[in-house]
């Protein structure tokens, strides 16, 4: 993997301000072996995670944590700088993603033939499936093996489905464990959207308003498991440290970590704009079964920081009050504004708050005395107003004894909105 040149190559008073969109956004990751595998656009770049790494001179004695790991960023990052690090998901598709491309891959030889021995039997199969006229009926013959979301033809068209119906079919059949077995499905997974009526237009996914025309959903995945391969080949041998990823909730670090003790965090957590990393991810969490049911979906969103749909929707339309004085008087400000029918969106808000303040308390209590921090957050409209969250999230690891060194508006978005993405830079100065 080539080191790119960074913003601390050329002395170590640049900051982070006025980058460009690939320096602090998804698209970063685009071109980077391993980090292309799964396109989340909700996930920042990993230019920022290594420049970021370089600000506070991190070294291989260092241990670095992302609570909120998603698709791996931050220890994958660090993995290939020689830095020990460990993050948090609770999201179970998103936690296999981190865990999957974080793990060190020893014979790229032998994980094409597999691969290439796996497509040769996809291929065959698909010689059973039928005209797109044949939908209904194989579809209904293979019930147990379409997806079960709901509106799933929403989707995919029906030609696309049968395909994907078929390929499932193939991979629950397997029962297989092993490394070989979690990189092929992680090439399938990261096919679903391609081949679906569902957009990356915006941040969350839009539905296409024509269905998308039948592709050969085989040579898509031929072509995605190639990407893998060359990936892996590029990094084969290179120095790394070692990583681990930690399912569970970044409200509960204590009880997750086990004992682990950051010197540093490195993360984004989820901005307080509704943004649904359940609905975003709910095809992957059917299609492999991380979850079973649909109402599992909603007891995620609701314990995830910033969750807010299905379940969670019901828990904010039933109000939600300040977790304690310290959130009341933090928040009183931004409430006086709230509109006779803006509860909804208030009770969102104070929720947010609540659960980064528990986050906060968990951060304080695992790091190590001199620990630093980086938050990578963007700030919001509430009711027509501005709501900083980078300043109330800097208030609320200050309660917590964390100095605040900095918060540095990296780019706007949506040029005359008035919102941005900053990183917001902490520390604590003494050690324990």
């Amino acid at each position: 993997m080539t080191q790119q040149r960074t913003l601390f190559d050329i002395g170590a008073s640049e900051r982070f301000r006025n980058r460009s969109v690939k320096a602090v956004t998804f698209q970063g990751k685009l071109g980077r072996p391993i980090h292309r595998w799964y396109r989340l656009t909700a996930s920042f770049s990993p230019q920022l995670a290594d420049d970021i790494a370089t600000h506070f001179r991190l070294g291989t004695d260092d241990l670095v944590l992302d609570p909120f790991s998603g698709v791996g960023t931050v220890p994958l990052t660090m993995k290939y700088r020689s830095i020990p690090a460990f993050s948090v998901e609770i999201n179970p598709y998103l936690h296999f993603v981190s865990t999957v491309k974080n793990r060190t891959y020893r014979d790229p030889e032998a994980t094409a033939t597999y691969f290439a021995s796996f497509v040769q039997r996809y291929r065959a199969h698909l010689d059973e499936v039928p005209d797109e006229g044949q939908a209904a009926a194989y579809l209904s013959g293979n019930a147990n093996f379409v997806p079960p979301i709901k509106n799933v033809e929403r989707w995919w068209s029906p030609a696309n489905l049968m395909q994907l119906v078929c390929l499932r079919r193939l991979l629950l059949d397997m029962k297989e464990e092993s490394f070989d077995f979690d990189l092929l499905r992680m090439g399938v997974l990261a096919i679903l959207i391609p081949v679906s009526n569902a957009k990356h237009n915006h941040v969350s996914l839009t539905f296409a308003d024509e269905p998308m025309p039948k592709v050969d959903v085989c040579q898509v995945l031929s072509d995605k498991l190639e990407e893998m391969i060359a990936d892996l080949r590029a990094v084969a041998g290179l120095p790394s440290a070692a990583v681990h990823v930690f399912r569970g909730n970044s409200k509960q670090l204590v009880e997750v970590i086990k004992g682990q003790q950051p010197t540093a965090v490195i993360t984004s957590p989820p901005y307080p704009n509704r943004f649904s990393y359940a609905r975003e991810t709910r095809p992957h969490l059917f299609f492999m079964n991380f979850l079973s049911e649909s109402r599992s979906v909603g007891a995620l969103e609701t314990e995830a920081i910033g969750g807010t749909w299905g379940k969670a929707t019901s828990v904010l339309a039933n109000g939600v009050e300040p977790a304690n004085a310290f959130i009341a008087e933090l928040l009183a400000p931004y409430r006086r504004s709230v509109p006779s029918n803006g509860s909804l969106m208030e009770s969102y808000v104070i929720k947010y708050f609540n659960d980064m303040y528990q986050h906060a308390s968990q951060v304080a209590a695992v790091c190590s005395g001199a620990a630093r921090l980086a938050y990578v957050i963007g700030n919001s409209k509430f009711y027509g107003a501005p709501l900083p969250s980078d300043e109330l999230l800097a208030e609320l690891f200050q309660h917590f004894g964390f100095r605040l060194d900095g918060i540095e508006k990296m780019r706007r978005r949506q040029s005359k909105s008035g919102l941005h993405e900053a990183v917001v830079l902490m520390s604590r100065a003494s050690r324990t």
